[in-house]
């Protein structure tokens, strides 16, 4: 068996997929020499003609010579723009593309001064022997600083295909120039082969390929032989090269389908052709690429036919690149009207423009005027009928009909599914299709939504990676600043001395403290306190209620005798004092308990002063429902006390109870003070009974303060029919007992300055009652008390007594 590159040498060729056979019409303008036209008023220089955007480096008023560089780029793929001419640049603005869709592009319009001075760097002609001498690299570099890109169509950057990434076994040089009204590249090769074959040798020098093919369709039998007899005089090798006839067949000229007819291979989806080895150039981008490289001439003019029964000069010219579509229609003798169409390249692939100002560009082959007899009428689509007429002319072998449904109803997805990027475009399924169905552009429309979709992706992706770059980096540097800021503190540890680390220890359990001290405040939960402060104010409240009613009761007994009016001033006062007690279960202020926690008290005393509140609660609130006056109260009450009432066992026994339930409630309000429990009334403890006293001076200070509260609370009762409760529970006295007016005068000077001490605390807990609601400790003066303690408690006493009647008195004066 033959290998792939014995049968090349042979000749032997392929049958190609698919194609069509249209009307060549190709002798409308092949029959005359290539010639020039006249230069024309302006030329338009579009910057991002191919490869990457250009940066333009002259100015509006710059004068340019003839193939002087007008831009700059660093990009690999970069290709500059020349000047087509010498003149001056006139305008730098947005001009009609040369493109179907018409788009402006930013444009340099340079006004020709008919001098056509050629750039300094443009020299004399070199020979192939000094080319010889030359890199590879240099020869790249020339081909790109020339600006050379494909010419048959792609306008692909040249010198990045001819510096492929693998070796390059066969070289083909495409002359097939297959589609209709199309003769530029015949043209070319009959009057320039020897410059053509120069070209190939260049390339051939780069590539170094095993074979190579010079591929002209047999329609071109003159080219042929010019290029044989060209091949025989070239340096290229003897061997291993040769000038192949193709049969005639649209669209052979393809890059894909010209491999397979001349190798039998299919390139895959996806892949170039140098992945396998192969490289295919065309013949007038040979031409250009020795003019580059051995003249250092620019690509700024290439062979353009214009052709159609709508021009009276149909042929072939050397047109610079820029020159306005309407110049070279009047040079040729438009013979249209506005409505005619202008086609740029041939009737296949071509599309129609509709602004004659537009320039013509590198890949510029052809400019189609035809009438209305070459092209046929718009007809209106009608429905496909399925008839795959268009699957079997389609040369890329894909699936038209499937294309097309996809492509209409958007679904880009599945459309390139079908390999729609692998459509050339050649519109062989448009010319077959019996429902004038446009599939081509269709296809079109399809490819330039994925290409917005994907550069979409891309610029999502991209951005997605700047985020996590960005997010990384922040983390990268907040690690680097913790890793500093632990090194800088073990430097500091390791010089630190034994002071200065038993100061940051200090400063840290200081710190720890604080941080659990506030978490303890926080988490008493306000729920919880109320709570345990409703409990508190209602045990409070029966103590009181149950010690009114009690006194109420003992009242009306024989052994105490009081009058009506006294009796209704009790009981309104128990009544208040219960209303008082229930209100303040309700009230959400906090009044910080004062007790006198330098006074022992006496657990047994709390639980027999306990016992005794709850019975007095429950009396008072009896005795509340059965009264019918109704005395107004100022929520604090003074108890109306008979100073002529003898005062006997019983009662001291009571006020001794009374006493001890009070101590305990000032014992609860120490305990309760971290818990913030409200207690509504300012305390005095019961003093401690069991210390050693002198006993007669504890009676005498005990009774000269009870009998003084007596007098001055009887006074007020007779004074005013209606007392205002102050809060302060008067002991109950004995009279009897004989008075000291020293100790009296030294117990006064000590309650003054209580009264001072207790004013104090209310204003620091800012509770803003009257100065005397103060609830009076009751002195057992059957028990042995330590004297100090006695006399203090009794000037306390005797104070409070002068302040209720001096009250008493005010209120009289007002009334």
């Amino acid at each position: 068996m033959l290998t792939l590159l014995e049968q090349i040498d042979k000749g032997t060729l392929w049958h190609a997929t698919g194609g069509i056979h249209p009307p060549e019409c190709k002798v409308q303008s092949n029959t005359t020499d290539i010639s020039s036209m006249r230069l024309a008023d302006e030329y338009t220089l579009p910057l991002p003609q191919v490869g990457d955007n250009a940066v333009l480096t002259v100015a509006i008023g710059d004068y340019v010579t003839k193939g002087e560089v007008i831009t700059s780029g660093s990009h690999f793929g970069y290709l500059p723009v020349h000047a087509p001419t010498s003149g001056h640049v006139t305008h730098i603005e947005q001009r009609p593309s040369n493109h179907a869709s018409g788009l402006p592009v930013l444009s340099c319009v340079i006004r020709p001064d008919g001098l056509e001075k050629l750039s300094d760097k443009i020299h004399s002609k070199l020979s192939l022997d000094d080319i010889e001498h030359v890199s590879n690299q240099e020869i790249l570099s020339k081909i790109q600083q020339a600006g050379i890109a494909g010419l048959g169509g792609a306008a692909f950057p040249s010198h990045i295909k001819l510096n492929p990434a693998s070796d390059i076994e066969l070289l083909i040089i495409n002359a097939i120039e297959c589609e209709p009204y199309i003769t530029s590249d015949d043209m070319i090769m009959r009057e320039q082969s020897d410059a053509i074959m120069q070209g190939i040798a260049i390339i051939y020098q780069l590539l170094k390929p095993k074979r190579l093919i010079i591929a002209i369709e047999d329609n071109k039998p003159q080219a042929i032989n010019l290029m044989q007899q060209a091949l025989g005089r070239s340096v290229l090798p003897k061997e291993g090269v040769r000038v192949t006839s193709v049969p005639t067949l649209y669209p052979s000229g393809g890059e894909r389908q010209l491999i397979q007819i001349l190798t039998g291979q299919e390139v895959p989806s996806g892949a170039i052709p140098a992945q396998l080895g192969i490289l295919v150039q065309n013949v007038a981008t040979c031409y250009a690429i020795q003019d580059a490289v051995l003249r250092n001439y620019p690509l700024i003019e290439r062979v353009v036919t214009i052709t159609g029964n709508n021009v009276s000069k149909p042929g072939n010219y050397w047109l610079p690149i820029g020159t306005p579509i309407s110049h070279l229609l009047s040079q040729t003798g438009f013979k249209g009207n506005e409505s005619d169409k202008v086609i740029i390249g041939g009737p296949m692939m071509g599309y129609a423009l509709y602004n004659d100002s537009a320039p013509t560009l590198k890949g510029t082959n052809c400019v189609l005027l035809p009438d209305i007899n070459e092209i046929a009428p718009e007809q209106k689509e009608l429905p496909c009928i399925r008839c795959g007429e268009c699957a079997v002319v389609c040369p890329a072998q894909l699936l038209p009909q499937q294309l097309f449904w996809h492509a209409k109803a958007q679904e880009y997805d599945k459309a390139v599914s079908f390999n729609l990027n692998d459509c050339i475009e050649c519109g062989c399924c448009t010319y077959v299709c019996p429902s004038n169905i446009p599939l081509v552009e269709y296809y079109r429309v399809a490819k330039s939504a994925v290409k917005v979709e994907i550069e979409e992706k891309k610029q999502a992706e991209l951005a997605k990676q700047r985020f996590e770059l960005r997010t990384q980096r922040l983390e990268d540097e907040k690690l680097a600043r913790e890793t500093k800021q632990k090194e800088a503190a073990e430097r500091r540890k390791s010089s630190m001395t034994g002071t200065d680390k038993d100061a940051v220890a200090l400063a840290m359990a200081r710190i720890k403290a604080k941080k659990a001290a506030e978490s303890n405040a926080t988490e008493v939960s306000p729920a919880a306190s109320d709570d345990k402060r409703d409990a508190v104010a209602a045990a409070i409240a029966r103590a009181k209620a149950k010690k009114a009613a009690s006194a109420t009761n003992e009242g009306s007994t024989d052994e105490l005798p009081v009058d009506d009016k006294q009796a209704k001033v009790a009981a309104a006062i128990a009544r208040a004092k219960a209303k008082k007690a229930a209100l303040k279960t309700a009230e959400d202020e906090t009044v910080a308990p004062t007790s006198n926690s330098d006074i022992p008290v006496d657990d047994k005393k709390a639980k027999i002063a306990a016992a005794v509140a709850r019975a007095k609660a429950k009396k008072a609130a009896l005795n509340a429902a059965d009264e019918d006056s109704q005395i107004p109260i100022n929520d604090v009450v003074t108890p109306v006390i008979d100073a002529e009432s003898p005062v006997d066992d019983k009662k001291a026994k009571i006020a001794a109870a009374v006493a001890r339930a009070k101590a305990k409630k000032a014992a609860l309000n120490a305990a309760d003070e971290d818990s913030q429990i409200p207690i509504n009334d300012i305390v005095t403890p019961v003093i401690d009974a069991e210390s050693p006293v002198d006993d007669k001076k504890a009676k005498i200070a005990a009774a000269v303060a009870r009998a003084k509260a007596k007098k001055a609370a009887l006074k007020a009762a007779e004074d005013t029919p209606e007392i205002p409760a102050t809060g302060i529970d008067a002991p109950v006295t004995d009279t009897e007992v004989p008075v000291d007016d020293k100790k009296a005068r030294i117990a006064a000077t000590v309650a003054l300055a209580k009264a001072k001490k207790i004013a104090l605390n209310a204003a620091e807990n800012v509770v803003k009652e009257p100065a005397t609601k103060v609830d009076e400790p009751i002195m057992n003066t059957e028990v042995p008390v330590d004297d100090k303690k006695a006399k203090i408690a009794a000037a306390v006493a005797k104070a409070k007594a002068n302040k209720l009647a001096k009250q008493a008195k005010l209120d009289n004066e007002k009334d």
